[in-house]
């Protein structure tokens, strides 16, 4: 995973909002029976020395789900509104206090990835890597350690079956937008996994970064306000 979770979110990304198109469809909700939030922290290590962290923050509602992707360089937070009800991504940001954002379309011309969002039921990677015996309790969750590899990362994945979603389900909400790459959720497929990680050390076979992954600050419930698009002036695309 070559650059996996980059999270490179600047204004450049709101114009590629810009040429959606609609295609009006109804899905489930993506999460299944997963109802609450956590952060998703990546942090990179390259060779050079040098570091970065990002952190994604994930709110899985009832009927909504929201992503709100903390930015860097003094760029606006980004916060993103996925209604599968109507078929609908609404983005939102403040900048000088402004606030701004665009009502879109939700489909998988726009979203290459969304049918990893919205899984068939049942659907489920079975496993094609042996556990390694070990196990350990994170963030209140039983999980087993499992040592496997793809073409490109030697990975120590700590596996929990707990929660009701999977890395894929994550990775595809960090793609939404027109040409986004599905090369991180590829990537981890080869993992050859079930489950969701709550920890992920990825090394590099490449000589790129190394990837550390947390899954933290796990609630079990949604403050409504997340989903909240009050006193944004909001641009709707047809």
């Amino acid at each position: 995973m070559a650059g996996l979770f980059p999270f490179s979110f600047t204004l450049a990304f709101l114009s590629t909002w810009l040429i959606f198109s609609r295609t009006p469809d109804s899905h489930e909700l993506a999460a299944g029976t997963f109802v609450g939030s956590f952060d998703f922290i990546a942090s990179q290590d390259y060779p050079n020395g040098t570091t970065r962290s990002d952190t994604i923050s994930y709110f899985f509602g009832i009927r909504e789900t929201a992503v709100l992707i903390h930015s860097r360089n003094n760029q606006p937070d980004m916060r993103l509104v996925i209604n599968p009800t109507d078929s609908t991504i609404t983005g939102l940001f403040e900048m000088q206090g402004n606030k701004g954002g665009y009502v879109l379309p939700m489909n998988e011309q726009y979203w290459p990835g969304m049918r990893h969002a919205f899984p068939p039921a049942g659907s489920t990677v079975q496993s094609a890597k042996t556990p390694s015996g070990d196990s350990k309790i994170i963030e209140g969750y039983s999980c087993r350690k499992v040592l496997t590899e793809s073409s490109d990362y030697s990975a120590e994945l700590w596996m929990t079956d707990e929660i009701p979603l999977s890395m894929p389900q994550l990775l595809s909400y960090q793609a939404i937008g027109a040409g986004k790459s599905q090369k991180e959720v590829e990537q981890f497929n080869q993992f050859k996994v079930s489950g969701l990680p709550l920890e992920m050390t990825l090394t590099s076979k490449k000589g790129k970064a190394n990837v550390t992954i947390r899954l933290t600050n796990f609630r079990k419930s949604v403050d409504e306000s997340i989903f909240s698009k009050e006193g944004h002036k909001l641009a709707t695309i047809e």
